[in-house]
């Protein structure tokens, strides 16, 4: 098993990722701390603490599993068989905001 964030002979993608990783997990301590109001352990430096740490680990054990899905979903296939030549991802987004955006027009009346 390889958890190295980057290529070794690149040092610079090796700090692009940190980089990445920090400031993903520093957007969703904000979205958690700050604009969902949750208490969380040690306030928004525990926040993005622990939400590095659960990036690193999802990263590290999940990477090769959530990268084949997400290209199952880019482009489904059964083996070598072409099911569909659909974004099942652009499809699932392009409903999710159509139905956002009819529901927001019509001022979030319940039935």
């Amino acid at each position: 098993m390889n958890i190295f964030l980057a290529n070794v002979s690149a040092p610079w993608t090796l700090l692009m990722d940190i980089i990445f990783i920090l400031a993903l997990s520093m957007i969703v301590s904000w979205y958690f701390y700050f604009y969902k109001k949750k208490d969380i352990i040690g306030g928004y430096v525990g926040a993005t603490t622990i939400a590095s740490f659960g990036a690193i680990l999802l990263f590290a054990f999940f990477h090769k599993g959530i990268r084949d899905f997400i290209m199952w979903l880019m482009s489904p296939k059964l083996g070598t068989i072409q099911l569909s030549n659909v974004n099942l991802i652009v499809i699932v987004i392009g409903a999710f905001l159509s139905l956002y955006i009819v529901e927001f027009l019509q001022r979030k009346k319940t039935r």
